[in-house]
């Protein structure tokens, strides 16, 4: 039997030392990895892997717009993807800038990367297609 294909993630951050080392660890975890510096970056990484990536790592921060801004603009592209929101606010923050909006789990900087992993497996399976 073939193994299953690897679950393929988006990065979306403007800090180009945290988008690498997101890649070491959702890689070794057996993801796929794509990133993006930047919103019209990502957009066009989903456009072109149309309904492939299954999650989005989201910095809540981008220099072009907030996340939670950018949050309807990837639904729009893929209602069914998993939106991870990034940020080293307090999570009562982030379910209030991401009030009404169906995220699969927040990611809270700095994190360990078992947690990171455990959190994206937890997200992933809530809203499994």
């Amino acid at each position: 039997m073939a193994n299953p294909l690897p679950t393929k993630i988006l990065i979306v951050d403007d800090e180009e030392s945290l988008r690498n080392l997101l890649t070491v660890i959702l890689e070794s975890g057996g993801y796929e990895t794509h990133s993006a510096s930047n919103a019209d970056d990502a957009l066009s990484i989903l456009r072109s892997q149309a309904g492939s990536i299954q999650a989005v790592l989201l910095d809540l921060n981008l220099d072009q717009l907030r996340g939670e801004d950018f949050y309807d603009a990837i639904v729009s592209i893929d209602p069914d993807i998993a939106v991870f929101p990034m940020s080293g606010c307090l999570p009562e923050e982030i379910e209030e800038r991401f009030d009404g909006k169906d995220i699969a789990g927040a990611i809270l900087k700095p994190f360990l990367p078992s947690k990171l992993l455990e959190s994206i497996e937890q997200g992933l399976s809530r809203i499994a297609r």
